[in-house]
């Protein structure tokens, strides 16, 4: 399997989609996203996600997902709001909803 340095539309999806569900489940977000980026780039299968992982241990949620490249600067932004807020059900919601409009830019 060849290392992928990118993170495709797809997989940005199936990664929202999960991290939202996980912190639905009232996992903390910091938590949900290392587990699921180690199960991504087990093995160096997914060279992108390193740098999540990375980032993710030295400062947090917000830089980690800033890291994978995600999200614009401005969602960025709000992303970090969202977070901050301690609120998992608003944080869920903002991530499915990001989730969406991904797959509706590329059905």
């Amino acid at each position: 399997m060849a290392r992928q340095d990118t993170i495709d539309d797809e997989d940005k999806v199936r990664l929202l989609r999960a991290l939202a569900f996980q912190i639905h489940r009232k996992t903390p977000a910091d938590e949900a996203l290392g587990e699921l980026l180690e199960h991504e780039s087990k093995g160096g299968r997914r060279r992108a996600f390193r740098a999540g992982v990375d980032a993710l241990a030295a400062d947090g949620f917000t830089a980690a997902m800033a890291a994978l490249g995600l999200f614009s600067d401005d969602a960025m932004v709000l992303l970090g709001l969202l977070a901050d807020s301690g609120d998992h059900r608003l944080l869920s919601s903002g991530l499915g909803k990001i989730a969406d409009l991904i797959e509706e830019k590329n059905p």
